[in-house]
């Protein structure tokens, strides 16, 4: 590859050491960091510090990270393969700089959406946090508490309504998912896989949170409905996104995992329901999941779930009598 010549500028900054890059990383704004493992030290003892600086990266940091080194046997083994490249020396800058490339797209992109929430961030700040900030801080200076989470949770919350609102409550199709779950415990709207077939998380949150209030675990059955999706004009799939008109089932987009493979869509069947007890759903039914519902789509499912068993119904009537 001609580095001279990749068609786009790439601007950088140095560090040699675990502090300093540290330092650099806090105060700095990046897209991507290239790791080497061996990082200066007073006493110049041999190291893999370089491995702190991509824990750090992928606790801390939404951006790339790539290994550059003369020791790839070093780096730790534990670093997710799909997310850490390793590269070794011995390949040549080049290699680093068409992996950047391969991935500037999803760079440029992140930017491009850090960039929004920033104009989205400062409208709620000067509108809801500066002139308010007095209530937020009443009692926190003394108490010690950290109310750091309350804030980023409120601005969060005004941040999401705003840009929903702003494509005319149209959303993306993976804005649907979290792929793989983001939560370690079992949650409402965790479509799990059990013996081949596809199931939903339908319980309340709360029983879920706190799931000593109850005995069993609910889950309604995701009905595949590829064949009939595939087969519709747009016209029928905008009557299918809505449930197909029928109250005891619930519309699930299609989704693919991380390795590009497709699933659904299912309509969820709210009379096709699997209790199981407390104890095992939350033990082994975390390990089952493979995607969970975002919660901009929980409280609908929840709520037609709901709807369909409050439902009262009418006796039937007869002319005849």
């Amino acid at each position: 590859m001609d580095i001279e010549n990749i068609g786009y500028e790439i601007t950088f900054s140095t560090s040699s050491t675990v502090e300093a890059t540290l330092k650099t990383l806090k105060n700095g704004h990046f897209d991507a960091v290239v790791v080497d493992l061996g990082l200066k030290r007073d006493n110049n003892e041999i190291n893999d510090d370089g491995n702190k600086i991509v824990e750090t990266i992928l606790n801390n940091h939404p951006i790339g990270v790539v290994i550059f080194t003369g020791q790839p046997q070093h780096a730790n083994v534990d670093f997710p393969k799909a997310l850490v490249r390793v590269i070794d020396k011995s390949a040549g800058l080049p290699t680093v700089i068409e992996w950047l490339s391969e991935n500037k797209s999803l760079f440029l992109g992140i930017k491009a959406a850090e960039s929004v929430f920033r104009v989205e961030t400062a409208k709620v700040f000067f509108s809801q946090i500066w002139n308010r900030w007095k209530y937020w801080t009443e009692g926190a200076e003394t108490s010690g508490t950290d109310i750091s989470t309350s804030v980023a949770r409120h601005i969060m919350a005004h941040v999401h309504d705003s840009l929903l609102s702003a494509d005319g409550d149209f959303a993306h199709p993976e804005e649907a998912y979290f792929v793989p779950p983001l939560k370690s415990r079992l949650d409402t709207g965790d479509i799990v896989e059990i013996e081949n077939e596809k199931w939903i998380v339908v319980s309340p949150r709360c029983d879920l949170a706190n799931p000593q209030k109850v005995d069993t675990i609910l889950l309604a059955k995701c009905q595949d409905f590829t064949s009939e999706w595939e087969a519709a004009n747009d016209k029928v799939r905008k009557k299918q996104i809505q449930h197909d008109g029928s109250p005891k089932q619930h519309f699930l987009f299609p989704l693919r995992d991380n390795s590009g493979h497709a699933h659904g869509p299912w309509m969820v069947q709210f009379h096709n329901i699997k209790s199981t007890s407390r104890d095992y759903a939350i033990e082994n039914y975390p390990r089952c999941r493979f995607a969970s519902l975002s919660p901009l789509y929980v409280p609908s499912l929840v709520e037609r779930f709901g709807s369909y068993f409050s439902r009262i119904g009418t006796p039937g009537y007869s002319a005849a009598q």
